[in-house]
């Protein structure tokens, strides 16, 4: 017989016999439970029941017959290590159900962000299929006549917004990028600080969107739209008196990262 084909049957089978396999503490142990619900909660005669135990030949940890108070202790101990089993047990079990419901719990935030993040790019695709739409209904135009910078472009003429979308009441300024007057879904939130963009994966690091201005939802990278934002905030407010404490935070940063804003 091959040494890794031996079981470990005969091994426990030596060490109850090393303990006592007919002690009355084994009894105890398995048949413990079994007694309490048959007798019901009535007094146990120790006194029958270690004649009894001597009869069959149950004996305590030397071999002998237990007395009354052998028997008792003996009782009593088994009863505490029963106890101690269903605790740990109970323990286990309960540490068991809560790394399930963490592991549920994290699996259903992956799949909400999941699904967040695909109707975000579904909105993209929904955008940038209404440019492509728009570009190629356009006839071709001549070249632009170049404008100064003191002179905003004009708006253009009838331009169509898909259903669900709006326009943003935003001057056309030079120097703002076409980004800036997108349409916008009014039924989307505003992108908060850390989201990541769904088109680079990188986070946002400055504040939320500004009400009012265009959304981070339409740019790759902050830097544009701190470009775009902070030229749009400085023709509104001429002056840094009459910013708000989130616009001013925009500017600052706009300032940092645009020369020449």
């Amino acid at each position: 017989m091959a040494v890794a084909s031996i079981g470990i049957d005969g091994a426990l089978e030596a060490l109850q016999r090393a303990a006592g396999e007919m002690s009355l503490r084994v009894w105890m142990e398995t048949h413990r439970e079994e007694l309490l619900r048959a007798w019901s909660g009535r007094r146990l005669n120790w006194t029958a029941l270690c004649d009894w135990f001597q009869s069959v030949g149950l004996t305590n940890a030397n071999g002998d017959a237990a007395t009354v108070h052998c028997a008792k202790k003996i009782w009593q101990r088994v009863g505490k290590h029963l106890a101690a089993q269903r605790e740990r047990a109970d323990l286990a079990q309960a540490e068991a159900e809560a790394r399930r419901a963490a592991l549920r719990r994290q699996r259903d935030r992956e799949a909400a962000e999941e699904n967040d993040l695909q109707a975000r790019m579904d909105r993209l695709a929904e955008t940038a299929a209404w440019k492509r739409k728009q570009e190629a209904a356009q006839p071709t135009a001549p070249p632009p006549v170049p404008v100064s910078r003191t002179t905003p472009p004009s708006e253009p003429d009838g331009e169509t917004v898909p259903e669900g979308f709006v326009m943003l009441d935003l001057p056309r300024l030079p120097g703002v990028s076409g980004r800036a007057y997108e349409p916008v879904d009014p039924s989307l939130p505003p992108v908060r600080k850390g989201e990541r963009s769904p088109i680079t994966g990188i986070a946002w690091s400055v504040g939320d969107d500004l009400p009012g201005y265009p959304s981070k939802r339409n740019y790759e990278y902050e830097r544009d739209w701190l470009r775009d934002v902070g030229r749009l905030l400085r023709h509104r407010h001429p002056t840094d008196l009459t910013l708000t404490f989130e616009e001013a935070r925009v500017m600052r940063n706009a300032k940092l990262r645009i020369p020449n804003l």
